[in-house]
């Protein structure tokens, strides 16, 4: 038996004994069963569980936490299992090294595990915001997971290099003797936070709106603290610095609240006095009993005698700001003025020219 101690007790590997090594040897196997474990419990019993719920958020957690929680509890487990192992720290102090790689590896993936759980927290929120008639809230929610991750980023690193045996002090102290060139290379970064400080403030634009600047046109996708996406119409993606913002003529078609139609009627010189009188009052009641247009301000008039036609200017809008709507209102509206037109028998013009030719007589003789 004192033969079986002394063999188990006996360094084998760096000096470490057999039963230390075995130790470490489970401790690291439970680790790789612990992930396997944490994830199949997620994957089956928690997913059901969530699944049976009303809310959303725990099926959100059940998909977004099984990876990072079981790598964070996994490199727990070595870590502990290396304690077990007395790595040699001559020549070189592998013990050392192999504790500070694993001190970063889980500060790692602690910080992998609150980003989730701020996705987790964001993605509800959003779901909140987007049952209110605000929109100021959805352009809210992003920012603040943004925010949030970079403080936990920040407070993770200045953690993991105390725990190095860094003084931080004295980084930032060292990080001062750059500080000028710092600020000049990041001026354009406090332009773009100025930037989103005037969206926020001014509110020139929410998130979905369709806005126009410097030739870009198209729907606000999302607001950053840096930058804004624009999705234009064609589906391309524009990434707009936030300065421009606090210097360009910014257009939001969203914030109107009427869509406007102007339609020019244009009849042929053969129309009469009288006809373009009775057109122009068919005209003025066919806009004010058509569905969709809005009555508060609208008018129809013999406007201008053109160079081929006599034109009628159609003023109006359309009660609804949706591009659709307003296209089918306008649509059905043209279309019965061409009935209009048709009814009273009259013709649209078109540009023509007419030629008139002088009758001479034609002499026959030769030319002087």
């Amino acid at each position: 038996m004192s033969d079986f101690l002394e063999l188990f007790t006996t360094p084998i590997l760096w000096g470490v004994p057999i039963w230390r090594l075995a130790i470490a040897a489970v401790i690291i196997f439970l680790g790789f069963l612990s992930r396997k474990l944490i994830v199949g419990l997620f994957k089956r019993s928690l997913a059901s569980l969530a699944e049976g719920t009303k809310a959303q958020w725990d099926d959100d957690l059940v998909a977004m936490m099984p990876t990072p929680l079981s790598v964070a509890i996994q490199l727990v487990l070595w870590y502990f299992a290396l304690g077990f192992l007395e790595l040699p720290e001559e020549p070189f102090d592998v013990r050392t090294v192999a504790f500070q790689g694993l001190q970063i590896a889980i500060s790692g993936t602690v910080a992998w595990v609150l980003f989730r759980l701020i996705d987790v927290a964001t993605l509800a929120m959003a779901r909140l915001s987007e049952k209110t008639s605000s929109k100021l809230d959805d352009q809210i929610v992003p920012l603040l997971r943004k925010t949030a991750k970079v403080l936990i980023g920040v407070t993770v690193f200045v953690m993991v290099v105390q725990n190095l045996g860094y003084s931080v002090t004295s980084l930032l102290a060292s990080l001062g003797v750059g500080g000028l060139a710092l600020a000049l290379a990041a001026k354009d970064t406090v332009a773009n936070l100025f930037g989103s400080v005037v969206i926020f403030t001014d509110r020139p634009f929410q998130v979905g709106d369709w806005v126009e600047f410097d030739g870009i046109q198209g729907d606000v996708e999302e607001v950053g603290f840096r930058t804004t996406r624009i999705r234009r119409f064609d589906k391309s993606l524009v990434t707009v610095p936030n300065s421009t913002f606090s210097t360009t003529a910014i257009t939001n078609h969203s914030a109107r609240p009427k869509r406007r139609i102007d339609i020019t009627v244009g009849v042929t010189y053969e129309t009469k006095a009288a006809q373009i009188q009775k057109l122009v009052e068919a005209l003025r009641a066919l806009i004010d009993s058509h569905e969709g247009l809005d009555r508060g301000f609208q008018f129809v008039h013999f406007v201008d005698m053109g160079a081929t036609s006599l034109n009628i200017r159609v003023y109006c809008f359309t009660v609804s700001t949706h591009w659709v709507t307003h296209l089918k209102v306008q649509e059905t509206l043209m279309l019965k003025i061409m009935e209009l037109v048709e009814a009273h028998g009259l013709e649209f013009a078109f540009p023509t020219q007419t030629i008139y030719l002088r009758d001479e007589k034609w002499n026959g003789g030769a030319p002087n």
